[in-house]
């Protein structure tokens, strides 16, 4: 009798509450596609470099993970306490009946079993078979060799998702057991006419409180954006974030206070049709989810801010990385031992026909030339002290070319200084900016711009140079102030196997550990664009993962709430017909409450997220608009397509419970 009545239970719950179902089966596919990233990954060819950031991936992915069941677990846990409200009566009934509540919790357990079962089993095949589109989007985002790519299941991810997911449903059988057993029978058979309290607030404390959450919120907003020079602390930092917080609460407090005296402002429209009952049920409905609208908007801007930060990090580290490594090989090797990077070419056996365009240039130090000369002011003795890398116009111009960099001319008596450092380059405007005028061997220079230019001589990962003077070709220089020597170009064999060759071989072959001569510092275009394609992997991965993960939580927890307030109200909806309103218009209006309460936080979240996303971009080093389009777009359509989702799932069954 318990097995067959479980059943029957079991097959009306998948039809009464599919939102429970629809969450479970998406956080289990979405934890196993994730999951599931390592087994992909193994089946590539990639290099040395995005082999050492993929392992890292999976580490952190496994750690993330944990988090991420913790997240699912307290939404699968919510979900389970609206079916067991809705389905209380129905519990009294059985008690009245006669049914014992071992036996009630046994037919509960059993349920529980079933819906368990079936949530994983599918929403385990729908990461297989999700995974592999997957797939083929982590070889294009590694830019790997998928020759060797074939279907997939991962055994790993598998037992991973099963594992967290029996752990789960065995804290949620625990909490539906305790709830059944500790409830009372007059509880069980009034549940039904329970209903959220409603605070009343007066409309003139919400204004002012209102009035409070904007300042609140401007306050953080201008402290994170344009007074962002000022956070300068732990403190300071902490503060903001718990001013956007409380204005956030603030905000959807004070909202449900004055919202109904707000639109009977406007007579023609409050009175049109049922816009004043939807006005009254949205704001009771504020009035119940004050707390779950705060926090599912908090979710929403984090997610925003993740899915756009990741995928604007990967197109921006991209054209740096265009910019960062024009050539295939740049090296500098200071000037102790008086050998050239040629001259320790020649005495390894490199052979110069692996090479073309090789260009060698020189920078000097000179004693009278020192950070404290160019910039006046003191930032340490250390840093004062340092010498200044002098080198000829000429011969910067010379390495500009081969980096299709712009080239610079200077008078007898100009000079001027590339930087490319961020902070080197606040630093060095200073000084610049002062017109200071230097003297190097007897001869006074001057400024030729009063901003550093943009340029280096070293390849690297990211901008680095903090500082090379140029000055003009009649300026003395001799081999005894020689400090670097640089030399960049391309290889004559532009082949990818022939690059990872070299990113492997060349500078141990340059550097041998038995070596007499200083150390060749040695820079590749491929090794540069292999790191910036994994770590903005890495980054849109562990982006979409948590951002996936709280939007549907947010999502969810919103569309619950919905159909407890739907299935509460349900006696309105009633008069309503009774009353001779059309289903059509009922509808509308249902339509229209829902929507609202689904765009309120959305919009809330929107608003935070365009001063969050400039945070995250100063964080992240991703600077100007490129790629913001590409970035805004992916977030929107991921945003719309799950939170709309869920939306349109929660307004049909609302109308369903409404409609019962």
């Amino acid at each position: 009798m318990l097995f067959s009545l479980s059943i029957k239970n079991f097959r009306k719950s998948i039809r009464d509450y599919s939102i429970y179902f629809f969450t479970m089966i998406l956080g289990v596919a979405v934890f196993y596609i994730f999951n599931a990233i390592e087994t992909q990954t193994a089946m590539m060819e990639v290099s040395q470099t995005k082999a050492a950031i993929i392992d890292s991936m999976n580490g952190i992915m496994s750690g993330v993970s944990i988090f991420v069941s913790l997240v699912l677990g307290y939404l699968i846990v919510y979900a389970s306490r609206f079916m067991l409200k809705k389905r209380k009566r129905e519990f009294g009934i059985y008690l009245t009946l006669g049914m014992g509540r071992i036996r009630l919790a046994a037919m509960l357990w059993l349920e529980t079993i079933w819906m368990g079962l079936i949530s994983l089993a599918v929403g385990l095949l729908a990461g297989m078979g999700i995974s592999q589109l997957m797939s083929l989007i982590v070889s294009n985002l590694f830019q790997a060799d998928v020759s060797r790519y074939e279907f997939v299941i991962s055994g790993q991810a598998v037992g991973k998702s099963i594992l967290y997911f029996l752990l789960i449903y065995l804290v949620v059988m625990i909490f539906n057991t305790l709830s059944v057993s500790r409830a009372r029978l007059a509880e069980f058979i009034t549940a039904g006419r329970k209903k959220e309290k409603n605070f009343l607030k007066k409309p003139l404390l919400s204004g002012l409180v209102f009035l409070l959450a904007v300042v609140m919120l401007g306050t953080a907003y201008y402290n994170v954006t344009a007074n962002q020079q000022a956070m300068t602390t732990e403190t300071d930092v902490l503060t903001q974030v718990l001013l956007g917080i409380f204005g956030t609460f603030l905000v959807f407090w004070s909202l449900s206070g004055f919202l109904m005296t707000a639109a009977g402002k406007f007579r023609k429209l409050y009175y049109r049709r049922l816009n004043s009952f939807v006005v009254g049920e949205l704001s009771n409905k504020l009035n119940s989810t004050v707390m779950a609208c705060s926090v599912i908007c908090l979710l929403l801007f984090m997610t925003i801010c993740l899915l756009f930060s990741a995928i604007a990090r990967k197109e921006y580290k991209d054209q740096e990385a265009a910019k960062l490594a024009p050539v295939s090989i740049s090296m500098s090797k200071e000037m102790t031992d008086s050998k050239s990077i040629f001259d320790i070419m020649e005495v390894r056996g490199i052979s110069m026909e692996d090479f073309q365009d090789l260009v060698s240039v020189y920078t000097y130090h000179l004693d009278e030339v020192t950070n404290y000369t160019l910039i006046g002011e003191s930032y340490g003795e250390e840093y004062d002290n340092q010498k200044a890398e002098v080198m000829k116009v000429g011969d910067y111009n010379r390495a500009a070319r081969v980096y299709h960099m712009p080239e610079y001319e200077l008078e007898e008596d100009e000079y001027l200084i590339v930087a490319d450092q961020e902070g080197a380059v606040y630093i060095r405007n200073r000084g610049l900016a002062d017109d200071r005028e230097i003297t190097i061997k007897g001869k006074s220079y001057h400024a030729k711009e009063n901003t550093c230019q943009d340029g280096y001589l070293q390849m690297s990962y990211q901008p680095q140079n903090s500082g090379i003077l140029l000055v003009p070709d009649s300026v003395k220089l001799g081999e005894e102030e020689q400090y670097k020597n640089y030399v960049m170009g391309d290889y004559r064999d532009k082949s990818k196997e022939f690059a990872q060759e070299m990113d492997k071989n060349f500078a141990q072959i340059l550097n041998p550990e038995q070596s007499t001569y200083g150390k060749i510092q040695v820079t590749t275009q491929s090794a540069i664009y292999d790191d910036s394609i994994g770590t903005s992997a890495m980054y849109i991965f562990l982006g979409l993962y948590l951002g996936i993960c709280f939007l549907i939580s947010g999502s969810a927890v919103l569309a619950l709430k919905i159909l407890s307030d739907s299935a509460d109200s349900r006696e309105k909806y009633q008069i309503l017909q009774q009353l001779g309103c059309e289903e059509k218009e009922i509808r509308r209006a249902l339509r229209r409450q829902n929507g609202l309460l689904f765009l309120l936080p959305l919009l809330l979240s929107a608003v935070h997220a365009i001063f969050g996303i400039q945070v995250c971009r100063t964080m992240l080093s991703i600077y100007g608009s490129k790629g913001s389009g590409t970035a805004l777009a992916v977030t929107m359509a991921l945003t719309g397509a799950i939170y709309g989702g869920y939306f349109l799932l929660s307004h049909k069954c609302s109308v369903k419970i409404v409609k019962e």
